[in-house]
């Protein structure tokens, strides 16, 4: 029994797809079954029940699930208490703190640890704290909160959202007659993909002004942000966005912001991680640098 094996029998009892646990441990679909069906033969136990969608875990599988998760945890404990925690933080971060956060973040970090290496994972907000609970990321940064007893979350960067519409002369002219939100929200919309932490932002903020989504006049729906910024430069529609996100295109001249600041909209991003897997060392000095580096300054710099 390798450790391999049961990190990706792990992997797929989280996830529920050989492809995807493949996706997440960077390997190959191949390897997660063969790695799977060596466990299987070596327990002469059925594990999975592959006929079911997600790929669901018998009953035996559960059983060797808790041992499982057992040896990862006490594998990672021994790394730590002998020193052989190594130099590469594997960080997980949703599309708008990897992007537009994190680079800046790192850098400064990389001027205090200069022999730290960062493995980065981007997914949107659910696919981090997946990643964080089946331990294939160490940290993450996302714009979800996570409630686990197991976790640690702590919001470490405050943004505002804004309403961003093409720079034309039509919303230029809506701008100047002073416009509500509820009147722009009748123009064509670009939606976020589900599990994305802006479109529950977004989401919250519609049903607080009782619009529902179905009345929505949706032009398309997009998983990147700067696609979206592209696409509402270009005319395609207008979206709500994080003003960290989408000031370089008002700068530019491409994109109006209109501010929702009277309806109390901001948005927080979290770093996340699994309680069990910090002790101290380079990911604890990471944590501790990342949690004070927005503190005292001003908000959105």
């Amino acid at each position: 029994m390798e450790f391999r094996q049961i990190e990706a029998f792990c992997a797929l009892a989280e996830w529920g797809s050989f492809s995807e646990a493949a996706r997440r441990l960077y390997i190959t679909q191949p390897t997660v079954s063969s790695h799977i069906l060596a466990l299987e033969k070596e327990l002469n136990a059925k594990l999975v029940d592959r006929r079911t969608k997600p790929v669901t875990l018998t009953q035996e599988g559960k059983r060797f699930y808790e041992y499982a998760e057992s040896i990862l945890r006490m594998m990672e404990r021994a790394a730590k208490e002998f020193g052989r925690e190594g130099s590469e933080i594997r960080l997980g971060a949703s599309s708008i703190p990897s992007v537009y956060i994190i680079p800046e973040l790192l850098s400064a970090f990389r001027q205090v640890d200069p022999q730290v290496s960062f493995d980065i994972l981007r997914d949107d907000s659910a696919g981090v704290i997946s990643g964080i609970r089946a331990g294939s990321v160490d940290i993450g940064i996302t714009g979800m909160p996570l409630t686990d007893e197991g976790c640690c979350c702590k919001a470490i960067y405050r943004d505002e959202m804004m309403l961003v519409t093409p720079a034309t002369p039509y919303f230029k002219s809506l701008r100047e007659e002073g416009a509500s939100v509820i009147r722009l929200l009748q123009e064509p919309y670009i939606m976020r993909e589900d599990g994305s932490g802006t479109k529950k932002e977004a989401s919250d903020f519609l049903e607080t002004l009782g619009i529902e989504q179905a009345y929505l006049n949706i032009a398309a729906r997009i998983n990147d942000t700067e696609c979206i910024k592209r696409c509402i430069a270009g005319g395609l529609g207008i979206s709500i966005l994080s003003k960290k996100a989408a000031c370089d295109i008002e700068n530019q001249g491409r994109a109006l912001l209109f501010s929702l600041a009277e309806h109390g909209i901001y948005r927080s991003y979290y770093l996340i991680y699994r309680k069990s897997r910090i002790s101290g060392g380079r990911m604890g000095a990471f944590i501790e640098f990342a949690e004070r580096y927005w503190k005292n300054r001003p908000e959105g710099e």
